[in-house]
């Protein structure tokens, strides 16, 4: 069965709900610095095991990608916070910050220019009035005309175009179910109209489901050449080889054996890191070892790669738990 699963902050539906309380514990975050909720994991489980297909999402906080879902499962028709793009080549970069400084509404262009053309670049926030990029439009669209089942999670179902998503699939024929705090427009064509907060409904389906709802860990990729004694360091996509800016500075040390034989200056860059180690290896010994310090919007501690001092190629994917503080390499 295909399943898609349009979701929205549940912050609306506490709005037009005035009975319904947040926890006391509850506290407001930075988007950059947010944890992923119940509901976000147990999508992130269901994908994994390939019982969704896709996710529309109106957020723009960023946590469907930082919850661990794919990129490729995923369409977020009003943007993200943490993505810029080049109008010119259409590169897309993301930053582990929030990339909008612009003040007026439908001012986008941001301070950075892109590293492939030298042109501007965009947030990817789509505001009031603007359009929803084709790209996210067609995707949301195409599974929703295959889409055997179609769950809302916390939408108003009142902003076009991403309202329709749900509509196209009961139309055809497809089950809809609703989980909204309120009523919303489109309950007449729905089999269920679950009145109840996100994570609450996705706890009980993954009881139904029989499926555990896993703990929440950072997801990291990390690619370090090493060409002709020059080491380029680069954070990327999980998925995809899109440029991540993940780290604050980097510092690079050459060992042989105990015996120190360089240490760089701190050093830092945006799409990717790179610095020409003045040492020449002819012992096949010595080793370097990188040192990646990053934004910190989790605490993350600086975590230290070793390679060998030779022309290599090496991928990383690093998971930080931020109970306990600690990175986890595979």
């Amino acid at each position: 069965m295909n399943k898609i699963l349009p979701t929205r902050p549940g912050v609306w539906e506490l709005h037009d709900h005035p009975n319904a309380k947040r926890s006391p514990t509850a506290r407001t975050v930075s988007f950059v610095k947010a944890i992923p909720s119940v509901t976000h994991m147990a999508l992130v489980e269901l994908a994994r095991r390939k019982l969704l297909h896709f996710v529309v999402s109106q957020n723009i906080d960023g946590l469907h990608l930082r919850s661990g879902l794919s990129s490729s499962l995923l369409s977020e028709v009003h943007g993200n916070s943490n993505l810029e793009i080049c109008k010119n080549c259409h590169t897309k970069y993301w930053r582990d910050y929030q990339t909008r400084t612009a003040i007026k509404d439908h001012d986008h262009q941001t301070p950075r220019k892109c590293m492939k053309c030298s042109s501007a670049l965009y947030d990817s926030i789509i505001n009031f009035g603007e359009s929803v990029p084709p790209q996210e439009f067609d995707a949301s669209f195409e599974h929703a005309e295959k889409a055997d089942v179609c769950l809302v999670l916390g939408s108003s179902l009142r902003i076009p175009p991403a309202a329709y998503v749900p509509q196209t699939v009961a139309e055809r024929g497809g089950k809809l179910a609703i989980g909204n705090l309120q009523l919303t427009p489109m309950a007449s064509l729905a089999q269920l109209n679950i009145h109840a907060l996100c994570d609450d409904l996705m706890r009980g389906l993954m009881v139904k489901l029989g499926i555990p709802i896993p703990e929440w860990e950072l997801h990291r990729r990390v690619r370090i050449t090493i060409q002709k004694q020059k080491i380029k360091i680069m954070g990327l996509d999980v998925d995809q080889d899109i440029p991540y800016t993940l780290f604050s500075r980097v510092r690079i040390f050459v060992r042989q054996g105990t015996l120190f034989k360089y240490e760089s200056k701190q050093l830092t860059g945006r799409e990717f890191i790179e610095h020409k180690i003045p040492v020449n290896d002819s012992t096949g010994k010595m080793d370097v070892y990188i040192e990646l310090h990053w934004q910190g919007n989790y605490n993350e501690p600086m975590y230290t790669l070793r390679m060998q001092l030779t022309d290599s190629t090496r991928e990383v994917h690093l998971f930080y738990n931020p109970k306990v503080r600690m990175w986890r390499e595979q």
